[in-house]
């Protein structure tokens, strides 16, 4: 085991144990990709959890989804947004968003239609682990040093904006949103891991990877690659071809 997976380990199950208090049902935003995967794995055996995934038709993360979810053994709901939907939601959002660039807010309409489209529960998301284990492509190329500084200059940029950004979003519709890798004990554990075993290689992310496998992730799910949330739903592409204003 490297150097640091057992404080990794404790301080997930830390923050994963806080979801449940108060106790609620706990619906996963998920992807498909090893992020949101972990997070329904660790989370399979709660009574009342279950999974949601949306995305425009055809999109990438529906399909993704759909063949992870066997290995899981939660319910799933998949929703199928419609553009006129998706379109109507970002033109809504733009006096919230102030002035966030168009990748940024794409990012979070994509994060507001799941959190719009969800069932009822407690919402749980991935968020933070692409900031803590490189998983972003301008990482590719970097040696350690510049990684971990691009890392935390990426993790403070997302607890001082993005992510108090995304919890407004979920308070317009009235729901409670956690993050369990943004768990402080868990972001001090991540951010002792030694940032060469970080770098990217074939795949995105190998640490976090070797870790969830760790954690007895399925192997399907460990290596499987994944696009971004905004790509992944077809939201992007969707919001440059039909942009409803600057960015």
């Amino acid at each position: 085991m490297p150097v640091g997976w057992d404080r990794l380990d404790r301080s997930f199950e830390e923050a994963r144990d806080r979801l449940l208090d108060p106790p609620s049902p706990l619906v996963v935003l998920f992807s498909g990709g090893v992020d949101s995967g972990l997070l329904a794995w660790e989370l399979r055996t709660v009574p009342g959890t279950s999974l949601v995934t949306v995305g425009l038709p055809g999109a990438s993360d529906l399909a993704q989804a759909r063949a992870a979810v066997p290995y899981l053994g939660l319910p799933w709901r998949e929703v199928l947004l419609a553009e006129e939907e998706v379109r109507t939601l970002d033109s809504e959002l733009r006096p919230m968003l102030g002035d966030v660039p168009g990748p940024g807010r794409r990012i979070l309409v994509a994060l507001a239609a799941a959190i719009a489209r969800a069932p009822p529960g407690r919402l749980v998301c991935g968020q933070g682990a692409d900031e803590l284990f490189f998983g972003y492509a301008h990482y590719r190329g970097l040696g350690a040093d510049a990684a971990a500084a691009r890392s935390a200059g990426d993790l403070a940029a997302l607890r001082a904006d993005a992510w108090p950004a995304t919890l407004r979003l979920a308070a317009l519709w009235e729901r409670e949103l956690r993050a369990p890798f943004l768990d402080p004990g868990f972001v001090a554990a991540a951010s002792t891991l030694p940032a060469e075993d970080r770098l990217p290689g074939e795949l995105t992310k190998p640490a976090f990877r070797a870790w969830a496998r760790h954690r007895g992730l399925p192997e399907e799910l460990v290596t499987r690659p994944k696009r971004a949330l905004q790509y992944g739903t077809g939201i992007d592409r969707l919001l440059r071809r039909y942009p409803t204003g600057p960015g």
